[in-house]
C-alpha cells in the first residue's frame, strides 16, 4: 500500500521544477494534496479564481502514476498559463466549443478541456522536455469502445511521432480527422479561444453521448485530459458580452486557411453589427445563449442577472463621460486697509511694515496699526444633478431583454447608468397591464437594482402605472412625494403610452391629469421617446402636454437618442435640459 504522505512529499519537491517549465518568472503557491479521495473523476486539477493545483494522491497511487509528479504538475500550471488562464479567456473558449458542439451544450466542460490539455501537452512534450507521452502510455492507450478517446490518442502519436497503437488501439482512429486535429493544435498552438470552435466542430462525430453520460469525463477520454476547472467562480467577467467574435459560425478545419494552408478563403456569413455596439463585427451572444453557456459550465447565476451584466457591458460604451466635479472652495481672506492696533490686541497682528510707515516713534495704541481682512464669500457649492425616474414599456409588444437584444432594455440602461454615474438617483419601472410593474420601489444609486427592473420582462397588456407616478411625485393625504428634488421623467414605449394620459376605465378611455401635474411638480422636466408612425406620434402630442416627444423610426435608434440625450442632461450635472 501506497504512503501517501510520502508521495507528497516527493511531488511537492517537484513543484520547483513543473513552474520552472513554464519560466523562471512563474509564481504559484504549491498544490494542495489530498490523501482522500475526492471523486473529481481525474488525478489533478486546478481553479481559475485561485489561482490553484489540485491533486488527488488516492488517484495517483490508483492509477499507477506516482513517477510522473513533473508531468502532472507541469501540465497544471499550463492552465494558468497557456490554457485558459482566467475566467474570461475560460468562458470565450467555451462559448467557442459551444458554437462548434451545436446541440451539446451538456458536452461543452469535457471538450473544452480536452482542447486546452491538447495545447499544453503538446509545448510540454515539444518544448519543455516534459515526458506527457509516458504518463499517456502508463495510463493506457484509448480503447476500440471510446471514440473519442481514439482520436485524441492518434492524435497525440502524430503531434510525438510515435509509433501506431502506442496510445490509440491500432486501426480503430479516424485517420483523416486526427491528422486534421494534430494540425489544428499546431497552428492555434497560442491562440486557444481562435482554435476552439474548430476543434469542436471536429470531434463532435465522434461524441458517442449516450457513452460519455455513462463513462464520465475521466474514463471518456481515456485518461488523456485532467478534471478541468473545479472553481466555484460564477461571476461575468466584463468583456465576455461584447465580444465581437464569440457567435460567429465555426469554421471546420478541413476548410481553415490557417490549418490546411490554402489562400483560399472558405464561405463566410457576412459581418453583423454588433448589438449597442459602436460598429465592431461579428457576433456576439445574445443574452440567452450567453446564459446557456453559464449554465452548461454549472453557473447558477439567473437569466436575469445574465441579462443585468449583458446590457451594463453593452451601455458602457454609451454612457456620459465621467464628470468632473468641483467640491466646495474654502472661503479666502481679501487685504484689506490698515486699522488702529490698541493695546489688548494681539501683538502679533502688528503690520510693523505700516507702523514704521506712519511714525518713525512707536507709541503703543496710538502709531501701532494692524492689516484689515476681508472674508471671499464666492465659496463654490456642488451642483446637484437631476435625479431620473425612468419607466419602460414591457407590454407583449416588447422583446424579453434576457433573451435577445432588447433595444428598449438597453436605451433604459443607458439613461439610468448614465445618471447614476453623475451622481444621480434613479427610481427605475419596468411596466405593462395594470398593476403588472417591476421597480427599484422608490429612488437609489444602488446599480444592480436598476439594472433588474430594466431588464425586467413582463410581456402583458398596457397600462401606464398612473398611481406610481402620482405617488413619487405629487404624494397622496398624510404622504410625501418620494421624489425629493429636480426628477427627470422618461417614458420609453410605443403607442402605448396613450394610457398615461388617457388610462382604460370601465367607461372606457378618460383623460386623466396625473401625468400633467407630476411634470411640473417634477420639476426636472420629461420626455416621451416613442416607436410610433406620424399619425399616431400626432395623436399623441396633442395629449401629452408639456412633455417632449421624441420619436425613433427603429429600434436602434432608441440608443442613440438615450445616448446623446444621456450626455445632454446628466453631461454636466445639475443642469437638466428637456
Amino acid at each position: 500500500m501506497t504512503d501517501l504522505d510520502a508521495l507528497g512529499a516527493r511531488w511537492l519537491a517537484v513543484w520547483p521544477q513543473a513552474l520552472a517549465v513554464w519560466g523562471r518568472t512563474s509564481r504559484m503557491h504549491a498544490p494542495v494534496l489530498h490523501t482522500q479521495p475526492c471523486h473529481v473523476g481525474s488525478w489533478a486539477w486546478y481553479t481559475t479564481d485561485d489561482p490553484e493545483v489540485h491533486v488527488d494522491l488516492t488517484v495517483v497511487a490508483e492509477r499507477g502514476i506516482e513517477d510522473h509528479a513533473l508531468a502532472v504538475l507541469a501540465h497544471e500550471v499550463g492552465h494558468h498559463l497557456l490554457a485558459p488562464v482566467d475566467r474570461l479567456t475560460a468562458l470565450r473558449i467555451a462559448a467557442r466549443i459551444r458554437v462548434g458542439l451545436i446541440d451539446m451544450d451538456h458536452l461543452i466542460g469535457l471538450v473544452d478541456n480536452i482542447w486546452c490539455d491538447l495545447l499544453i501537452n503538446d509545448r510540454l512534450q515539444r518544448q519543455a522536455g516534459v515526458d506527457r507521452a509516458a504518463l499517456a502510455q502508463t495510463v493506457g492507450a484509448a480503447q476500440a469502445d471510446n471514440p473519442l478517446g481514439l482520436l485524441v490518442g492518434r492524435t497525440y502519436e502524430i503531434l510525438w511521432g510515435l509509433p501506431r497503437g502506442r496510445l490509440a488501439e491500432e486501426g480503430k482512429a479516424a485517420e483523416d480527422h486526427a491528422h486534421l486535429c494534430a494540425r489544428l493544435v499546431r497552428a492555434y498552438a497560442r491562440d486557444p479561444v481562435g482554435g476552439a470552435a474548430g476543434f469542436a466542430r471536429l470531434v463532435r462525430m465522434h461524441l458517442d453521448t449516450e457513452w460519455l453520460r455513462a463513462q464520465g469525463g475521466g474514463a471518456a477520454t481515456g485518461g488523456f485530459a485532467c478534471g478541468g476547472d473545479q472553481s466555484d467562480d460564477d461571476s461575468i467577467p466584463y468583456g465576455l458580452a461584447t465580444d465581437p467574435t464569440l457567435g460567429a459560425p465555426a469554421t471546420h478545419p478541413a476548410i481553415d486557411p490557417r490549418v490546411v494552408g490554402t489562400t483560399e478563403t472558405p464561405d463566410e456569413h457576412p459581418v453583423v453589427l454588433v448589438p449597442g455596439g459602436e460598429g465592431g463585427a461579428g457576433n456576439v451572444l445574445q443574452p440567452a445563449a450567453l446564459h446557456a453557456l453559464l449554465t452548461a459550465l454549472g453557473s447558477p447565476a439567473s437569466a436575469q442577472r445574465v441579462a443585468a451584466a449583458w446590457y451594463r457591458e453593452h451601455a458602457a460604451g454609451h454612457l456620459v463621460p465621467f464628470p468632473v466635479r468641483e467640491g466646495p472652495t474654502r472661503s479666502e481672506e481679501l487685504l484689506g486697509g490698515l486699522d488702529t492696533w490698541e493695546i489688548g490686541d494681539d501683538l502679533s497682528t502688528i503690520d510693523w511694515s505700516g507702523t514704521m510707515a506712519a511714525s518713525p516713534v512707536v507709541v503703543p495704541g496710538v502709531t501701532t496699526v494692524q492689516r484689515a481682512y476681508h472674508d471671499d464669500e464666492s465659496a463654490q457649492e456642488r451642483p446637484r444633478p437631476v435625479d431620473l425616474d425612468l419607466y419602460l414599456d414591457s407590454s407583449g409588444s416588447m422583446p424579453d431583454p434576457s433573451a435577445v437584444y432588447a433595444p428598449v432594455a438597453l436605451a433604459g440602461a443607458v439613461l439610468a447608468l448614465s445618471a447614476l454615474r453623475a451622481g444621480a438617483r434613479v427610481q427605475a419601472t419596468t411596466w405593462s397591464g395594470h398593476g403588472d410593474v417591476v421597480g427599484t420601489d422608490g429612488f437609489t444609486r444602488d446599480v444592480d437594482a436598476v439594472l433588474h427592473a430594466v431588464v425586467a420582462h413582463i410581456g402583458g397588456g398596457t397600462s401606464f402605472p398612473l398611481a406610481l407616478l402620482e405617488r413619487t411625485h405629487l404624494g397622496s393625504p398624510g404622504t410625501p412625494a418620494t421624489a425629493t428634488g429636480p426628477t427627470h421623467v422618461a417614458v420609453i414605449s410605443d403607442d402605448g403610452v396613450s394610457t398615461m394620459f388617457r388610462p382604460w376605465s370601465a367607461q372606457g378611455e378618460q383623460p386623466d391629469d396625473t401625468a400633467a401635474l407630476a411634470l411640473e411638480a417634477a420639476g426636472g422636466g420629461g420626455s416621451l421617446v416613442l416607436q410610433v408612425s406620424a399619425p399616431a406620434r400626432d395623436r399623441i402630442l396633442a395629449m401629452c402636454g408639456d412633455y417632449d416627444v421624441y420619436t425613433v423610426t427603429s429600434e436602434d435608434d432608441l440608443v442613440t437618442f438615450a445616448r446623446d440625450f444621456a450626455r445632454t442632461t446628466w453631461g454636466r450635472p445639475g443642469r437638466a435640459r428637456s
